[in-house]
């Protein structure tokens, strides 16, 4: 992968981030009132891992591990096992933010990432595409795919009430199980 393409992989995660940021409504840990919230690996209790903080659950399929390295309190990274280490490993990351849009306003929400998207998406000729389901738990979930030559993102949006879960994955190596375990992630998250 060309250095211009490891740095458009960068700044478009950053951008997105900013441009997102700029839209919500942003708490500081001492504002919120987040609740208890857990990630299990596979089905086993004993493999279950507490954040505190974060406002919701997930099931973190068997075979992806937590990038202590790259983790922070609020955004969480995996990575397939053994691959941690990689130079551009396949990974994925989770974390809560806030927005201005309630639950039953989510074609908003969707509308105003679709267009942040579009404009990021135009300027590197990369190809956009989107669609609208909904997770295990029946809450609203747009995932949209961004494909360049040589890496695909997908983000994995969950809505809540003036709030949302963003899954996002970095498949540099078309592995369909990256894009498995993404989904199934969002799938399995429930709010707190």
């Amino acid at each position: 992968m060309s250095m211009n393409k490891r740095l458009f992989a960068v700044a478009l995660g950053l951008s997105l981030f900013m441009s997102l940021a700029a839209c919500s409504n942003q708490q500081s840990p001492s504002d919120s009132s987040q609740e208890n919230a857990s990630t299990s690996e596979g089905v086993s209790p004993s493999d279950s891992e507490t954040n505190l903080d974060f406002p919701g659950s997930y099931i973190v399929p068997d075979g992806w591990v937590k990038m202590e390295k790259y983790s922070t309190e609020d955004k969480i990274f995996y990575a397939e096992e053994g691959h941690e280490e990689d130079e551009l490993p396949d990974n994925i990351s989770v974390e809560v933010k806030t927005n201005r849009y309630s639950a039953e306003d989510h074609m908003e929400f969707r509308d105003a990432i679709v267009r942040q998207l579009t404009m990021q998406a135009s300027r590197v000729g990369a190809e956009l595409t989107g669609e609208g389901t909904f997770t295990d738990q029946e809450d609203v979930l747009y995932i949209f795919t961004i494909s360049e030559e040589d890496v695909v993102t997908k983000q994995f949006y969950i809505v809540g009430d003036k709030r949302y879960c963003l899954i996002h994955l970095t498949n540099f190596t078309g592995s369909e199980s990256a894009d498995e375990a993404a989904q199934a992630m969002a799938d399995s998250f429930v709010w707190n």
